[in-house]
């Protein structure tokens, strides 16, 4: 069945539930990030050793959102964080020459 969108006066539709929050732990984590030194790895303490995936998503997700590759692990309840080296170039065997 197609869609049928129409459009009405913001008066006669119902507000939403929820209001778009910010999360903070991510816009924090990122700024951490942009400004971290070459040389240096983020050190993370979550707390709990429940809250180490959850860290690790974040880190992907700020990396994500910072158009960088970033290598993330944990030990007991801290994780590390460090900007990937990124190599360039082929894998594999060496191209053939003539």
């Amino acid at each position: 069945m197609p869609l049928t969108i129409t459009t009405r006066n913001e008066a006669d539709v119902p507000t939403p539930n929820s209001q778009g929050r910010v999360n903070e732990d991510l816009q924090s984590l990122k700024s951490e990030m942009a400004k971290l030194s070459a040389g240096m790895i983020l050190e993370i303490e979550t707390g709990s050793a429940k809250a180490v995936r959850s860290t690790k998503m974040l880190v992907s997700r700020a990396a994500k959102e910072l158009g960088a590759q970033w290598q993330h692990w944990s030990d007991g309840t801290k994780v590390f964080a460090r900007p990937a080296n990124v190599k360039t170039g082929r894998r594999g065997r060496a191209a053939k020459t003539n």
